[in-house]
């Protein structure tokens, strides 16, 4: 699968990574359909933020589930498009 990945200040690239799998069970695994850029993604492209590891990064999205844990309550069935905020890795 492809992700965005920040390698370091200035240096973002959409790179072919592992599929995800569940390892918590409180996780979901979501295929993004559509997303946008944040005002905090501009922070460790210019570098203005410390702390930042190089590593797949990626928020304000919008996908399909595609799997839950299963500590997930509520869930949508597979298939089922919810909002993804937050989402770092």
């Amino acid at each position: 699968m492809k992700a965005i990945v920040w390698h370091g200040v200035g240096d973002i690239r959409l790179d072919e990574v592992p599929d995800p799998h569940i390892e918590d069970p409180f996780d979901a695994i979501v295929e993004i359909t559509a997303s946008a850029i944040c005002g905090t993604d501009l922070h460790f492209v210019r570098g203005t933020m410390s702390g930042m590891r190089p590593g797949t990064t990626g928020h304000e999205a919008v996908g399909i589930v595609r799997e839950v844990g299963k500590g997930v309550r509520n869930p949508r069935e597979p298939g089922g498009i919810k909002t993804v905020l937050g989402l770092v890795q």
